[in-house]
């Protein structure tokens, strides 16, 4: 591309010189052509000054001024005998045919100017001033190489500048085009490098752009194949064994067992759906939530689990009416808490729901302790985490979609505080810490 964009350049400098150069040749012949007239006028004029009306033709004694070297002066009369000056011993044809005006031609060799001298009204002599033609032809040759000499510095400057803009100019493309084929490897870390060229800039931060959104949603998909994962876990397991007991105790009526497995699967459907709602950025249903049936419903759900490991789970609830908020993504947030209490933590279990301002605040809580870093525990893929380090991360970014917020407010007892908006109204946090 810089070889084409350079000669591209040099190209049309050298058009261009050509171009002029040519009507500028023929106006430097024309010019030098009429110049050397007017060089054997002037010296045609010299002479005859110095020839009076009482000069002695016939003498041939006659003295003529100095001349440059190039030009030869000569008298001759009517005859065609040369009496004075220098050129050819006897007028040629041209000389001899020069009636009583001043003529201009040319010979073989030579640019001849015939001017008579008159005497009552007779022709006694011509003046005869002639010059090698070579010598006008050496003017026109050197007037023609000077102006070559410019033409060829012409090119050779737009060479140089050719040189550098297309170094400006394919430095940013090549830079754009590494950009692209990093872009096409799966490397979205791209930064445009200024230079000055408003588009060029501007194509590099629309690659840049183009590589964040990919970024952004490439992360958002791995974020949800993660996440799906980690939360279909739970349901799947509920699923497995209410199939599992249905096959090793039939019962007589299996719709019970059908219907908690439809129950099961609509969680799956539910979950798979707030999951990728979140990653992708969409909109998410929040209508009016009658908290007090879908907390009981969790309780029954967690209760059975928690049962089995001795232990228990209590709900409390002060919320009146029905806030607006995402259904589906309490019931996320709530499970992967309640998820965490059942592995990490210890002892009875409790959720707490209230109303603060037009906020709706659920606590969870265990009997367990937290021996580190709280900072550490909402940081996806946790190294420090004894399980997959998903669930608490994934619970605040459900929490921060709704425009919530979820924190640790205790390490011990463990305390989390999940404070979400009720979109019918105006978000104000109570504690201040929005």
């Amino acid at each position: 591309m810089r070889r084409r964009i350079l000669s591209a350049i040099i190209g049309v400098t050298a058009l261009a010189t050509i171009v002029l150069t040519l009507p500028l040749a023929v106006l430097i012949a024309g010019r030098e052509h009429n110049d050397a007239n007017q060089e054997l006028t002037l010296a045609a004029e010299r002479a005859a000054n110095e020839l009076t009306s009482d000069s002695d033709f016939a003498n041939s004694s006659l003295e003529l001024p100095e001349f440059e070297d190039s030009l030869t002066v000569g008298v001759y009369l009517p005859g065609g005998r040369r009496i004075a000056g220098a050129g050819p011993a006897t007028a040629d044809n041209f000389t001899m045919s020069a009636a009583l005006l001043t003529e201009i031609g040319t010979t073989a060799t030579n640019r001849v100017l015939v001017r008579p001298i008159v005497e009552r009204e007779q022709k006694v002599a011509v003046l005869r001033v002639a010059e090698p033609l070579s010598e006008a032809e050496r003017k026109v040759w050197r007037d023609i190489l000077i102006l070559l000499g410019i033409d060829l510095t012409a090119v050779i400057v737009a060479a140089v500048v050719g040189s550098l803009v297309t170094t400006r100019l394919v430095r940013p493309l090549s830079a754009i085009r590494d950009d692209a084929v990093r872009l096409g490897d799966g490397d979205f870390s791209i930064k445009p490098a200024r230079s000055g060229i408003d588009e060029l800039d501007a194509t590099a931060d629309a690659l840049a752009d183009t590589a964040a959104r990919l970024d952004g949603v490439l992360q958002r998909e791995r974020s949800f194949t993660a996440d799906a994962s980690h939360q279909l876990r739970t349901p799947l397991t509920s699923l497995r064994l209410v199939i599992e007991g249905e096959m090793q105790s039939p019962s007589a009526d299996p719709n019970p067992m059908l219907d908690a497995a439809l129950g099961e699967i609509d969680r799956l459907e539910a979950t798979i759906g707030t999951l990728l709602s979140v990653a992708r950025d969409q909109p998410i249903s929040r209508d009016p939530v009658d908290l007090d049936r879908m907390l009981a419903a969790v309780t029954r759900r967690w209760s059975a689990v928690l049962d089995e490991r001795d232990r228990s789970l209590a709900c409390a609830s002060s919320i009146e009416g029905h806030p607006r908020v995402s259904r589906n993504v309490l019931e996320q947030i709530l499970d992967i808490l309640l998820s965490n209490a059942l592995q990490h933590g210890r002892g009875d279990v409790t959720i707490d729901a209230s109303e603060e301002g037009n906020n709706v605040v659920i606590t969870v809580s265990d009997l367990g302790r937290i021996g580190r870093d709280p900072s550490e525990l909402f940081t996806r893929r946790d190294p420090g985490a004894s399980g997959h380090g998903l669930g608490l991360a994934l619970a605040r970014s459900l929490a921060e979609s709704e425009g919530g917020r979820l924190v640790l407010a205790a390490t011990d007892p463990t305390t989390f505080r999940l404070l979400l908006m009720d979109h019918a109204g105006k978000l104000s946090d109570a504690n201040g810490t929005r």
